[in-house]
């Protein structure tokens, strides 16, 4: 791979609140290489804090994963009370397993991808080695928390952790323009903050070869196929996406609703599904491979997105029209009549009304669906994002430097 020569040598350290095994698991876990920045770092150390167990591998000859489980720091505590001991013991350590490697692999970026735990050890870290540090900010975390019913908001503990290091961070990062507003209430310094979009391979999109035989899902040729994809959990409307087939359903019968991936409402949605008698409307996949996601979306009428990060970027990328809520960011990308339908949060005859719209009009989804491709590719090429970063990394190399 060809090496920038501007961030030829240097290395990053990743703090992400995640795991592998669920990365894998949703099919995810190959986004971690592109944290390379196509060769703009020499070395790539993925620290995983509150994993499902203890363990270091090489991803490759660039990227390390480090996790640190449930039985870390004391593996004689490794039984169901014993792990909340560990939860409380495990700052100290951590901070002095990441200052230590810091310092011995000369890493000369840190980088966190939320501002409570994350963000606490890469500020503490910054401070003990003088290496500079970033926050990446990736949702609205106020809204993240109502939505899954946590104290109506952000955990008190967190909100220290993000008065904190926000504030502190030598560049604050948002994935999207709309949560600047956020990060400016919580005392952010403008000059500090830098918009750094998603980026995805569009090549993975365009493939001809890329087709799926639906078949093996039971479809038959004539039903027009609407795709959702994403984790089967509440905050994902994913009862709403029932709602709209059981009002669809009694005006209609040409339709496929496919539930693409799987989660803690699959169980209770797909009982529901049969308790209204709406299995031959509505199909669960569970988790697929990325290509045959591609395959599905690429062959989908229109795509349910009420609520995508990722999901809305690739539902656009495959060239068919969205019907989204109107919340977060999607307005970025769901343009009224244009890339697809935004509906009012909760409307459900919205919902019905636009799904309507599109499989009656076969010639205008089309054309919507082109430019939603187009938009997409423009905002979220990730050649285009990845220099974004990089400016962002030579910017922060730059105070080192100084």
């Amino acid at each position: 791979m060809k090496k920038d020569p501007l961030g030829d040598g240097f290395s990053i350290l990743f703090i992400v609140p995640t795991d592998y095994a669920s990365l894998l698991e949703k099919g995810v876990a190959s986004m971690i290489l592109e944290r390379e920045e196509e060769g703009f770092f020499k070395r790539v150390f993925n620290i995983h804090p509150y994993a499902s167990k203890t363990q270091t591998v090489d991803l490759n000859e660039t990227n390390r994963l480090i996790e640190f489980g449930p039985d870390y720091p004391l593996s004689l505590l490794n039984f169901r009370g014993g792990s909340i001991i560990n939860y409380w013991l495990k700052p100290i350590p951590i901070i002095k397993a990441l200052t230590q490697l810091v310092k011995r692999e000369h890493i000369h970026l840190i980088r966190a991808t939320d501002p409570y735990w994350c963000g606490f050890y890469a500020w503490t870290v910054s401070k003990l080695t003088g290496v500079p540090f970033c926050i990446s900010i990736h949702t609205d975390y106020d809204q993240y928390y109502k939505k899954i019913g946590k104290e109506r908001g952000v955990p008190f503990l967190f909100k220290i952790f993000e008065m904190l290091v926000l504030p502190r961070a030598h560049l604050v990062m948002p994935i999207r323009e709309h949560l600047v507003p956020h990060l400016l209430k919580r005392r952010v310094d403008r000059a500090k903050i830098r918009v750094i979009p998603h980026g995805i391979n569009v090549d993975e999109f365009s493939c001809t070869e890329n087709k799926n035989n639906l078949e093996s899902f039971g479809i038959t040729s004539g039903k027009k196929i609407i795709s959702f994809v994403g984790r089967l959990a509440e905050d994902n409307y994913v009862y709403e996406v029932i709602e709209l087939v059981k009002r669809l359903s009694k005006i209609r019968d040409d339709f496929i609703v496919l539930l693409v991936g799987d989660g803690p409402e699959g169980e209770k949605l797909r009982k529901l599904v049969q308790e209204n008698n709406l299995s031959p409307q509505v199909l669960f996949s569970g988790f697929l491979s990325k290509e045959q996601v591609i395959a599905i979306r690429r062959q989908s009428f229109f795509s349910l997105c009420l609520k995508g990060g990722f999901s809305l970027i690739e539902a656009c990328l495959a060239g068919c029209p969205i019907v989204s809520y109107d919340v977060e960011w999607h307005y970025e990308l769901v343009k009224n009549g244009e890339t697809g339908f935004l509906v009012q949060e909760n409307d459900l005859e919205g919902l019905v009304k636009a799904a309507i719209y599109l499989l009656d009009h076969p010639t205008e989804a089309e054309e919507m669906g082109e430019k939603a491709r187009r938009l997409a590719t423009a905002r979220h090429n990730i050649a285009f994002t990845s220099e974004i970063k990089k400016n962002c990394y030579r910017e922060l190399l730059g105070i080192k430097g100084r």
